[in-house]
């Protein structure tokens, strides 16, 4: 069966409706569930306490002209996580379309191969940040402005009239603007600029290198003037002081120029080079893939792979009669070598500023970024291994592998981000049913279950001081574990620390109130450093601190706290974890008749907990009240974790003796003895 042939504009739509369809089934499908993460928090809650000037003076001192996006793009988007994620995608496809028309200015006459191209950048799997949308957004806007620039100077040098040539090229110089004051470390794309106007100039005539440098100079002027100024005002002029950001610092670094700081530079390079390149396709997807633990994700994923290769094999199918190269053709291996090096000069003077910053290619949440800026030259380089280096039917298994791993990669980062949310909102929902209060100047220290545990105290404090909500000032601090937090916990220590120069920080460590999460299954834990109820599971750090924390700090009577549902979403179903924490609650204020009440209730309706240690209130409530009937079932069903067993009991024989609120003699007499 033959297609009729497809008019030049039709492909053009095609190719781009495809590139758009594959970016929404990469990206798209779990943004319903997707929240706040990271770098997000510091942002949102300046921005709802101090305003949108409060937004701009967070990056005077690193990268001012974030600060006046950000604020433009909260009275955008406001609160809903669900906005910035559509914000962010909306970024990803006008970038995807950006690195299209690049590919195509340069090489028109190549349709189907720089379509295929450009999916491979849509998919890259180097970068996985996407869902962290609210803080990466930016980035992908700059990179999207950088391929657009890039477009823009080689329509310059094809326009034929000066007029065109003139718009053509400011409007180059102001989307190169707009990039390298959102993400200085781009600047490498000027490089880029220059070899692809060299490149395009030399395939027009036929010129010496002399000739061509003389020819090309009037185009490329304009933009080595701009990086000059650019790298000027940056080095001498603008004073950073964020460390990560300052020159002077970044510098230092690396030590006095040697041989030694030389090699090391060479090293890193070649390393991260291999990464960017190689690795990026198969690194991200074991790691991700071995932790989905859901085969309904999994299947999910691979339809959706499916789909989008089913769909590329239509597209490219319906072009093949209207493009004078078809996938298997060997018209241009020239065309195919040149992406080959043109790739590879891409990675290089892209990645070396990263390289130089000091910073390095890390496949784990947070450090991937460093990848991303390199990501259409891996695509171009791999598109020349792919059409110059293969034959036949090993091209289209080479893309499918790719675009599969990719899009697998993609949906599985969005899928941990979305169990990340759930774990994180549902924190803030438990600590609210069991602190309807917490004392102003508290330090609150949570700890996460392993995989989606916290990185920096700005996690903690900004969704606790949304949750609990202050003026323009933090009314709550927060801390993660690190390894010397037992030592300021048992001096009582105080510190204070500015965060991007304008949030002030103040930990007492005095007034310390530790929550954890043991694992996935466990309800949230507010440790009250008077008792010894720690499950088994819990890590030794934790153990380590856990007396110093104090739940008198919670404030019971006062009325309760709600999470803002545009943030938080709506509050999850009350089950077992609601009465666990309102039981605690009642045991904290020692009303066990409410504590035993609600334990009935709970189990009436039939919960009952995965971890066995969160009977413990409902256990000591129904020994207050006498329940001997209810002490001895609930005894029995903690039993049934051997292992749980023995190490509360063990706990609480330590303690014997020791001054408390409630008799632990009575609490170990009815769990610990044998029948």
């Amino acid at each position: 069966m033959k297609f009729p042939k497809i008019s030049p504009r039709f492909e053009s739509w095609l190719s781009a409706a495809l590139v758009v369809g594959i970016t929404l089934l990469t990206y798209a499908p779990l943004i319903p569930s997707l929240g706040f993460y990271r770098d997000d928090w510091y942002l949102i809650w300046t921005a709802q306490a101090r305003g949108a000037e409060g937004i701009t003076n967070l990056f005077q001192g690193d990268r001012p002209f974030i600060g006046w996006l950000y604020a433009l793009d909260y009275n955008l988007l406001g609160n809903s996580p669900l906005h910035w994620h559509l914000y962010a995608l909306l970024f990803k496809v006008l970038s995807a379309l950006a690195v299209l028309w690049l590919l195509r200015s340069l090489w028109q006459d190549q349709k189907l191969e720089t379509t295929l191209i450009t999916l491979l950048f849509v998919v890259y799997p180097g970068f996985y940040q996407q869902p962290n949308a609210a803080t990466f957004k930016n980035l992908i806007l700059a990179y999207g402005a950088a391929m657009a620039s890039l477009a823009c100077a080689i329509q310059a040098i094809k326009a034929e009239t000066r007029s065109g040539k003139i718009v053509w090229t400011i409007t180059s110089l102001l989307l190169a603007l707009l990039y390298i004051f959102i993400y200085e470390a781009l600047i490498g794309i000027e490089a880029v600029r220059l070899v692809l106007v060299l490149y395009f100039v030399s395939r027009r005539e036929a010129l010496s290198g002399r000739e061509l440098i003389r020819k090309s100079f009037p185009s490329v002027a304009p933009y080595l003037i701009f990086a000059a100024m650019f790298v000027f005002w940056r080095v001498f002029l603008f004073e950073s002081t964020r460390r990560a950001t300052n020159i002077g610092i970044v510098l230092n670094n690396f030590g006095p120029l040697s041989i030694n700081s030389i090699i090391h530079i060479v090293v890193e390079t070649v390393t991260d080079l291999i990464e960017t390149t190689l690795l990026a396709w198969e690194v991200p997807y074991y790691q991700f893939s071995t932790s989905v633990g859901d085969t309904r994700i999994t299947a999910l994923a691979i339809g959706l792979g499916l789909t989008a290769i089913a769909l590329t094999w239509l597209c490219a199918f319906l072009m093949r009669d209207q493009v004078s190269n078809r996938l298997g053709a060997e018209e241009n291996p020239a065309v195919s070598r040149d992406w080959l090096w043109l790739g590879a000069i891409f990675i290089v003077v892209t990645t070396l500023p990263i390289i130089l910053a000091g910073r390095n290619v890390i496949f784990s949440v947070q450090w991937d970024r460093y990848t991303y800026q390199s990501a259409t030259g891996v695509a171009l380089f791999l598109g020349g291994i792919i059409f110059y280096g293969l034959k036949g039917r090993l091209r289209w298994a080479a893309l499918c592998l790719l675009l599969m791993s990719g899009i697998l990669t993609q949906f599985f980062s969005a899928n941990y981000y979305r169990r990340f949310w759930r774990v994180e909102s549902n924190a803030m929902w438990q600590l609210t049913w069991r602190a309807p209060q917490i004392e102003e100047g508290a330090t609150l220290v949570l700890v996460l279950p392993g995989e989606y545990a916290l990185a920096e105290e700005y996690e903690i404090w900004g969704p606790l001081n949304l949750v609990y909500p202050s003026d323009e000032e933090l009314k709550l601090a927060g801390q993660v574990m690190h390894d010397k937090l037992w030592l300021d916990a048992a001096l009582g220590a105080q510190e204070e620390r500015l965060v991007r120069g304008t949030v002030l920080v103040k930990r007492d460590y005095a007034k310390l109130l530790l929550v954890t999460q043991p694992s996935v299954y466990s309800c949230l834990h507010v440790i009250d450093g008077s008792r010894s109820e720690l499950t088994v599971t819990e890590r030794l750090d934790v153990q380590r601190i856990a007396s110093y924390s104090d739940v008198g700090l919670i404030r019971p009577s006062d009325a309760g706290a709600i999470p803002p549902g545009e943030i938080f979403g709506n509050e999850p179903s009350r089950d077992w974890c609601y009465y666990f924490q309102k039981i605690d609650l009642a045991r904290q204020q020692n009303d066990w008749a409410r504590a035993a009440e609600l334990a009935r209730e709970a189990i009436g309706l039939g919960y009952e907990p995965r971890d066995v240690t969160e009977w413990l209130p409902a256990l000591e409530a129904f020994i207050h009240t006498d329940d001997t009937k209810m002490v001895k079932r609930i005894s029995l069903l903690i039993r049934v974790d051997k292992q749980a067993y023995q190490s509360i009991c063990h706990q609480l024989k330590a303690l014997h003796g020791a001054p408390a609120e409630y008799d632990r003699e009575l609490l170990a007499e009815s769990l610990c003895k044998r029948d």
